[in-house]
């Protein structure tokens, strides 16, 4: 009984649909005059869309030095395109990674 009501709502659901979609079909009239308007309207030439793309003006060049922060690193350009560079060391001073390796057939 459950499946049959379920079966029931959604096909009063789907009946109640329908006919919004086929209004909205029939408010926007498509004509073969209007394609074809669509279709025969001249494209832009690429020789004049390449030349009007070298006439825009560029994006302002980023300053090349940084801005040392308190914590160590460096921040390049302002704003929202800034990019911060942070520089970690994992093996700190005075670790085995700074000292010389052991010459060959010498123990430590």
């Amino acid at each position: 009984m459950r499946t049959f009501c379920v079966l029931v709502a959604a096909l009063a659901l789907v009946a109640g649909v329908a006919p919004a979609a086929r209004a909205d079909e029939l408010k926007a009239a498509i004509s073969a005059p209007m394609l074809l308007d669509l279709l025969a309207r001249p494209a832009e030439a690429r020789g004049s869309a390449f030349d009007e793309s070298l006439k825009a003006p560029g994006p302002a060049p980023r300053p090349t030095e940084g801005e040392v922060l308190p914590d160590g690193s460096v921040r390049y350009g302002a704003g929202s395109g800034s990019v911060t560079v942070m520089l970690k060391n994992p093996c700190p001073p005075g670790t085995a990674h700074y000292e010389p390796p052991p010459l060959p057939g010498r123990r430590r």
